[in-house]
């Protein structure tokens, strides 16, 4: 995965981070900061082996042009550090369950390659590829319950 921002790869061109979450899994970021017009962003791409359900986690930091870079990246990493902590989803008898509070967090990403789905939409939850048919079996024992969906900015924390 590259990325967004026209000539820069945050993989090819970003230090290396690496970090352990609280299960004892190690985790391999790429961090990068430069200039978006009179910003800078901070970004960090997790280096993983693609294939079946991985998929790289992106994380953003958006700081006013003249920031410290080294107190940027540090945000940036307490921002990797805590998500990589959580878990959303459970697999119980086959099926999939929310972990603990009836809460998902993730990314909404585009797959070209996916098969055995009508869509091309996939979530990262967890570092891992979801399918729009995957969130709606998560979905199937809340009937009749509320629900809110929000979406957030990449470069903006949510809790």
């Amino acid at each position: 995965m590259k990325s967004k921002i026209a000539h820069h790869s945050t993989l090819d061109e970003g230090a290396d981070f690496y970090c352990t979450d609280k299960w004892q899994k190690k985790h391999h970021f790429k961090i990068s900061s430069f200039s978006v017009g009179i910003k800078m962003l901070s970004e960090a791409i997790e280096v993983v082996e693609l294939g079946n359900r991985r998929i790289p986690r992106v994380f953003h930091v958006l700081s006013d042009f003249d920031i410290d870079i080294e107190k940027a990246e540090f945000e940036l990493k307490a921002k990797i550090m805590k998500w990589i902590n959580q878990k959303h989803i459970r697999t119980v008898e086959g099926r999939l369950a929310f972990a603990d509070a009836d809460e998902i967090k993730g990314t909404i990403d585009c797959d070209d390659e996916l098969r055995n789905t009508n869509f091309k939409t996939v979530f990262e939850i967890d570092g891992e590829k979801r399918t729009v048919e995957e969130l709606v079996q998560l979905l199937e024992p809340y009937a009749a319950y509320k629900f809110r969906l929000q979406i957030i900015d990449s470069s903006e924390d949510f809790d």
